[in-house]
């Protein structure tokens, strides 16, 4: 009564109107997935360690997957009238514990007021920031000259900000800081700044902090800022105060400064900008003994424009350094060899008319150099090969190249000021042949193309895995290659050296699972099933897509893991926690019953899940209700077909016509089909010749079933088409075929179904056509699932012409096997007809009678 209600009141839907709405729906789950993809593969490549972000990176990652998942969930409840509405509130308890730990502020670690130099290496950086950190490991682990000094921990200015109330004063008239409004960032920024200064230290922490400066061998301090987060990996440097050459006696004035500059207009922008929370950067300082530089300067220990050339930089000024990278003066520029001796390159020698220096009244002063000094070279030959040697080394010990703060001073020591990361990064994914490529060893490589998706090296013996219920026979330490990705490696992927796949991109479902555990991965490798042998060990050196014969000592040799020196940073740790509710897969296998709605855990879960789900509907697209809708048309063709053709958009090149010809086809994916049953090779005239007992189970089959006699070459075809979609139902011979698929540029959006069901002759006939096409389609690449005279394959993620190909393969397999039930006797004739359609004998004349 309801229904009738409905319709009565409301005018239905036309089912042309309903079927494009779920192919808009289908179409956009498809572009948010990938999207979504994406993002997950670049945050599990940042995780990696080897690139920079800050937490501006974090926040839009996170915003940008939020909205690809509520569009991935809102497209398949629409598609799927509603069935997983569930979806939604799991979605939003992800969503929130993720954004928790966003906002969530690490707590201080407990620690002294002050920690002298000698007793800090990078592992303190939680509680001196990395600046100070790393300047006590390159003395306490290196060796190198360093100046003499201490830290004032994070826990100092914790004491110091909530002892003087100025936690809470701070608070609220950040609340009032709009970062659009400039007036008033200044006008806050200023009030916060005064507040810092004017308020009184704890009198411990005054006290200690007296009798440490009043201890170091010097008159003169250089006070820098520490925070924790800042001078990392990340981007904070450069936003906080150093002030130089102050007295000894006035240290808790200018600490509070350099406090106070946390808080400047430019500093409150950045990290209001980047959504840092108050709590959140605490403020370490360095005090150390002001070193008063004949020349000093900064190095890159590597060319962040050419990173694969073997040089370090080196500018250098007169005095005090700067005024090397303020653009005040053009500073000398050197450049040495990486490698010993370090031999000088180049230089270019400026003309630096100034120089800054330490004023004896207390900080700095620019003074005017005569013409004979400012033309002359700030750096002998030897101290620029001695500062090339300090780069290198301090590159292999922290793991990246640096960027170095440098001095020379009045006795000629070279002074390291500070160490910090050099900003250079890769693309995740990129083809090899468009990056340069690192000197190789000298053997031919079996294999050099493909898609780097998770760098590295790695060797091991080659295992080539043709079907997922194989994984258990996956030996420890094996070099994994696939047709196809699986997920499901995740299964082994503890236990095995590296993955190729002969398609797939970096973004897909099992790429992202390979980054997680660090596996070098290649893929779309072609032809690697067939070139690689099972036993045989290999190299792979996925950072350039090679792969080479057995064990290339010089590349494993350079797969040392880098000490990562930034593991314990505010941002990366965000990172590292957030990506547990994001990338894991834990729904592996939709064959699974485990495979549901309630059960996706992650971000990632819920779009393989949605989109295994999506594949399904589109699957199950209602054909009666296609036949009934508006805009159907019957496709003239020589080919025993009645065909009708529904354009749900861009795939007819005519519209409103009752009858189309195959020139008007524009759709891919049905061009594809249509070109398969069209080959040479296939037989539509007359049938194979059943033996007597194919005769009798024929007729009687057709007597139990009297419907089937109305069902063979004329029952109706339907095809769904758009330009890159295609629901293909068919009606050849007695039994019923179903083929969906989608094709694109888009790797991940790729995919082609296929179900072949029933005939006319008896059970174990059918079943031996349906074990034939089982071992056909997975030669051809797809994964398989038979159950009695039923037949599913599903292949995803081939490239486009690939899944083109296969897809003509596909209707060409269609027509091979119209009639083959009548005919299959015996396992032997069913492997003479596979033995044929291997070697091309598409129209079986091997059976056909004379």
């Amino acid at each position: 009564m309801f229904k009738f209600l409905r319709r009565f009141l409301k005018e239905e839907e036309d089912p042309h109107t309903r079927l494009m709405k779920k192919f808009a729906s289908f179409r956009e789950l498809l572009e948010n997935n990938n999207q979504a993809l994406v993002s997950m593969a670049d945050m599990e490549e940042k995780a990696s360690e080897e690139f920079v972000f800050d937490m501006g990176y974090l926040h839009q990652q996170v915003d940008h997957l939020e909205a690809c998942l509520a569009k991935i969930v809102a497209a398949l409840n629409r598609l799927t009238q509603n069935r997983y509405q569930e979806l939604f509130p799991i979605l939003e308890a992800i969503r929130e514990d993720i954004r928790r730990e966003i906002a969530a502020v690490p707590a201080i670690p407990e620690a002294p007021y002050i920690l002298p130099l000698q007793a800090l290496t990078r592992e303190k950086a939680a509680i001196v920031g990395s600046k100070m950190a790393n300047l006590g490991e390159i003395k306490n682990k290196l060796g190198l000259e360093v100046p003499r000094g201490f830290a004032i921990t994070a826990s100092a200015y914790q004491a110091f900000i909530n002892k003087s109330g100025l936690a809470e004063e701070i608070e609220v008239r950040l609340q009032q800081a709009d970062i659009d409004d400039l007036k008033t960032l200044q006008a806050v920024s200023r009030e916060i700044q005064t507040l810092v200064e004017a308020a009184p230290l704890p009198p411990d922490l005054e006290q200690i902090l007296r009798l440490a400066a009043e201890a170091l061998p010097t008159d003169r301090l250089a006070v820098r800022s520490s925070a924790v987060g800042e001078d990392t990996e990340f981007s904070f440097a450069g936003q906080f105060a150093t002030l130089l050459n102050v007295p000894v006696q006035d240290l808790p004035v200018y600490y509070k400064k350099i406090v106070a500059s946390k808080f400047t207009t430019r500093a409150i922008f950045y990290w209001k900008h980047y959504n840092f929370s108050v709590q959140s950067l605490p403020m370490a300082v360095g005090v150390l003994a002001m070193v008063p530089a004949a020349a000093s300067g900064v190095m890159f220990s590597t060319d962040p424009q050419d990173p694969e050339s073997d040089r370090v930089l080196i500018n250098a000024v007169w005095g005090l350094g700067k005024y090397a990278v303020d653009g005040t003066i053009t500073p000398d520029h050197f450049s040495a060899a990486r490698s010993e001796p370090h031999q000088l390159l180049e230089q270019k020698i400026a003309q630096k008319p100034l120089a800054l220096r330490c004023d004896p009244e207390g900080g700095c002063a620019e003074s005017a150099l005569p013409p004979e000094e400012a033309g002359a070279p700030c750096l002998t030959p030897d101290q620029v090969k001695s500062l090339a040697h300090i780069a290198a080394l301090l590159e292999k010990h922290f793991g990246c190249p640096q960027d170095i703060e440098w001095a020379v001073d009045e006795r000629g020591r070279i002074v390291i000021l500070q160490s910090r990361p050099l900003r250079l990064s890769a693309p995740p994914g990129r083809k090899p042949e468009t990056a340069k490529a690192a000197p190789g060893p000298r053997r031919q490589p079996l294999i050099q193309h493909g898609v780097r998706a998770v760098g590295g090296v790695a060797a091991g013996v080659v295992h080539i895995l043709k079907s997922d219920k194989e994984l258990e026979d996956i030996p420890e330490g094996a070099v994994v290659v696939a047709r196809q990705p699986s997920a499901r490696l995740v299964l082994v992927m503890d236990r095995i050296n590296a993955v190729i796949t002969e398609v797939g991109s970096p973004t897909d479902h099992m790429t992202i699972l390979t980054r997680e555990f660090r596996l070098p991965t290649l893929v779309d490798v072609g032809g690697a099933t067939e070139i690689l042998q099972p036993g045989q060990l290999v190299t792979v050196d996925a950072d350039n897509a090679r792969i080479y014969p057995g064990l290339v000592l010089e590349l494993l040799e350079r797969r040392a893991e880098r000490p990562a020196h930034w593991r314990d940073n505010l941002v990366f740790l965000k990172l590292k926690e957030i990506l547990k509710k994001i990338a894991p897969l834990y729904l592996i296998d939709p064959e699974s019953p485990e495979f549901k709605a309630e059960n996706c855990r992650t971000l990632h879960d819920i779009t393989r899940f949605s989109h295994e789900k999506a594949m399904d509907a589109m699957f199950a697209l209602d054909v009666e209700e296609a036949v009934t809708a508006s805009g159907v048309c019957r496709l003239k063709t020589d080919l025993p077909l009645n065909l009708f053709v529904l354009d749900l958009g861009g795939g007819l090149a005519v519209s409103g016509q009752p009858e189309v010809e195959e020139k008007d086809v524009v759709s891919r994916p049905f061009k594809a089909v249509l070109r398969g049953f069209h080959h040479p090779e296939v037989s539509w005239a007359g049938s194979v010749a059943p033996d007597l007992k194919g005769f009798i189970s024929v007729f009687a089959n057709t007597m139990y079933d009297m419907n089937k006699a109305d069902r063979g070459l004329g029952g109706k075809s339907f095809a769904i088409i758009t330009d890159s979609y295609l629901n293909f139902n068919s009606r050849l011979g007695y039994h019923f075929g179903l083929v969906d698929t989608y094709l694109s540029e888009e790797v991940n959006d790729n995919y082609i179904s296929f179900q072949f069901k029933g005939g006319a002759a008896s059970i174990d006939r059918r079943e031996r056509r349906v074990r034939l096409l089982s071992r056909i389609l997975d030669e051809l690449g797809f994964k398989v699932r038979v159950i009695g005279d039923l037949v599913q394959g599903r292949m995803v993620k081939f490239s486009l012409l690939q899944s083109e190909q296969t897809l003509e393969m596909v209707a060409l397999l269609m027509a091979f096997c119209r009639q083959l039930d009548l005919a299959l006797a015996s396992e032997a004739v069913m492997d003479r007809c596979l033995q044929a359609f291997r070697r091309k004998d598409y129209s079986l004349t091997c059976l056909r009678s004379a």
